[in-house]
């Protein structure tokens, strides 16, 4: 009994054939390919840390506001913040620059609301507290007569503050860009 036949012998051959065929073009490029693989390996790695790093380099990155929930959102936003100014960021996609990297197109949505400067450490959170409206010089009058009147020192304005924001809280490396 014969094991091979004519049909699966030709098989066979032509397997053979083909896996050499691709082996030694395998190997021919792997000269090619090899040092490929690192460049496009490393230029990942670098893209990755560019766009995770801790605070933004501007000559890598830059912060854009094109992405589709941007435009959305924005036409929620931009009526409250012409009612209540709060000026909230909405260019808070950071982008690789092609330019620095070329292959790896990256990108990385970044909370960007948070204030730059001390003076908005106030200003923005007073905005929202519906109390600062009670925190006038004339409703400080008002609460200071009625603290005298009804004797009672904790309605005055040295005790009951309304609409205050404190500061202090927060630390000042907050206040860098990220």
């Amino acid at each position: 009994m014969n094991i091979f036949n004519n049909q699966s012998g030709q098989g066979l051959i032509e397997c053979l054939l083909a896996l050499t065929l691709l082996v030694v073009i395998t190997v021919s490029l792997s000269r090619l390919l090899v040092p490929a693989i690192d460049d496009h390996s490393n230029s990942l790695k670098l893209s990755r840390q560019v766009t995770w790093e801790r605070l933004r380099n501007p000559e890598k990155t830059h912060l854009s506001g094109r992405y589709r929930l941007n435009s959305y959102f924005g036409r929620l936003i931009e009526p409250i913040d012409r009612l209540v100014p709060v000026n909230l960021e909405r260019d808070n996609l950071r982008v690789t620059n092609q330019q620095e990297i070329n292959t790896h197109h990256m990108v990385r949505l970044t909370d960007s609301w948070e204030t730059k400067e001390q003076e908005g450490l106030v200003s923005r959170p007073s905005a929202l507290v519906v109390n600062n409206a009670l925190g006038h010089p004339i409703m400080r009058t008002v609460q200071n007569g009625i603290g005298f009147i009804f004797l009672a020192k904790e309605l005055k304005a040295d005790s009951l503050v309304f609409g205050h924001i404190d500061s202090n809280v927060v630390p000042d490396n907050a206040l860098i860009e990220r």
